[in-house]
């Protein structure tokens, strides 16, 4: 046997000692890893988790509207009547989704979960928590109007 194949059978070998030595012992409490605090003051925790604006609530649910839904269901879509893409503005007062559902808080959220032909599912990437922000936003404050956008809540004139 050439000395190369020799290295990597010894070495082979202490990796599985070594392993089989972890997979028996138990982890104790103080081995396993310890969560992280969150630092809020990075601006970029605060974007990824939708709290730039507020930390709940319609002023929340606006934030996750402009990442999530602006984007498709604004006034500037060319051709957004044959696309069958519908205006969120005044959402609550028309009767009924496109689907024929009746316009309540538990069928918005479905829609948003389950999406539809041409909307994303959103199912895995809100929680239930940033669904129901981005429902009362719809609700409540629906929506800008993009010549005159939400002020920065961050920007301070005096």
């Amino acid at each position: 046997m050439r000395s190369s194949n020799k290295t990597w059978i010894v070495a082979g070998a202490m990796f599985a000692a070594l392993a089989a030595a972890s997979w028996n012992s138990p982890i104790s409490a103080q081995d396993a890893p310890k969560a992280s605090a969150k630092d809020y003051n990075q601006r970029a925790l605060e974007i990824y988790e939708f709290k730039k604006a507020a930390q709940s609530g319609p002023d929340r649910g606006q934030e996750i509207y402009y990442y999530k839904c602006w984007f498709c269901h604004n006034e500037f879509v060319a051709g957004i009547a044959e696309q069958g893409i519908p205006h969120l503005k005044g959402l609550y007062q028309k009767p009924n989704l496109l689907s024929g559902e009746p316009v309540n808080d538990a069928t918005v959220k479905e829609k948003l979960k389950n999406g539809g032909p041409g909307m994303p599912a959103y199912k895995y990437t809100l929680s239930d928590a940033d669904l129901a922000d981005l429902v009362s936003y719809l609700r409540e404050k629906c929506c800008w109007d993009s010549d005159s956008p939400p002020p920065n809540p961050r920007y301070r004139t005096n």
